[in-house]
């Protein structure tokens, strides 16, 4: 039962990198590669813990609410201002700058960026 809660945890999406670097620590480092051979599970969890400890955990756009809606809020103020900029300007028969309908878009475009899943997330 331990070994399938191991396996279960272990199975949480991790960077691919961590492994990577497992399977690199495990062939260069002298002595692992016995040593796993010996007794594999105790060596196998001590060389992932050194690797998960060196490994950074993820982006801070990942884990940093604050920053998210920081910036989800201020491309979401600059889209809804371009939009009224523009029904403003169409109102009072002004010409619509190109700059500014490309301010809006591209605010959009993040926006969209932003909030839709990735195909990672999908699996």
């Amino acid at each position: 039962m331990a070994l399938q809660e191991e396996t279960t945890a272990a199975s949480t999406p991790e960077p691919l990198r961590s492994a990577e670097e497992m399977v690199r620590r495990a062939v260069v480092t002298p002595g692992v590669l016995q040593e796993i051979q010996r007794d594999p599970i105790p060596a196998l969890q001590r060389l992932a813990q050194e690797v998960v400890k060196d490994v950074p955990a993820s982006r801070p756009l990942d884990t940093d609410t604050v920053l998210f809606r920081m910036v989800v809020g201020s491309l979401g103020v600059v889209s809804v201002s371009s939009v009224l900029g523009v029904i403003l300007l169409a109102a009072l028969a002004r010409g619509i700058p190109e700059t500014l309908t490309a301010l809006g878009a591209a605010a959009i475009g993040c926006l969209g960026g932003l909030l839709a899943p990735s195909p990672a997330s999908r699996r």
